[in-house]
């Protein structure tokens, strides 16, 4: 008797997201895995159906790979939510700007001249 697998096919990217449950602590979210796919993860951040996002891990077990894919979630959610104009909740904007690149200005060195120059002086 061969081995009924409860998954159909595990051939496609799974994301998992991990969210804090206040004073409960951290979870990953049950998913379905027909709905764990980046596009879902994506409108559900939209939508404001995680209360606090952290983190999103993508998957592959065939592929035997898995990384942390919060800062492509975070763009993706940006970019729609600008595009649409989408109010979002608390908690995805949280995530965001936990995993927005951070804009780092350079410091430019203060010279001081201790120089003095003398201008002519006009008569």
């Amino acid at each position: 008797m061969a081995n009924a697998s409860l998954v159909s096919s595990l051939d496609a990217d799974i994301h998992l997201v991990l969210c804090r449950f206040g004073r409960a602590g951290l979870a990953y979210i049950e998913t379905d895995p027909a709905e764990a796919d980046a596009t879902t993860v994506v409108q559900n951040l939209l939508h404001g159906r995680y209360g606090w996002p952290l983190r999103v891990i993508a998957l592959n077990v065939d592929e035997g790979w898995s990384r942390d894919v919060s800062e492509a979630m975070a763009r993706k959610v940006h970019e729609i939510a600008e595009r649409e104009d989408y109010e979002l909740t608390e908690g995805t904007l949280a995530f965001m700007e936990a995993h927005s690149p951070r804009v780092v200005q350079p410091t430019l060195p203060l010279l001081v001249s201790t120089t003095l120059i003398a201008l002519p002086h006009e008569a």
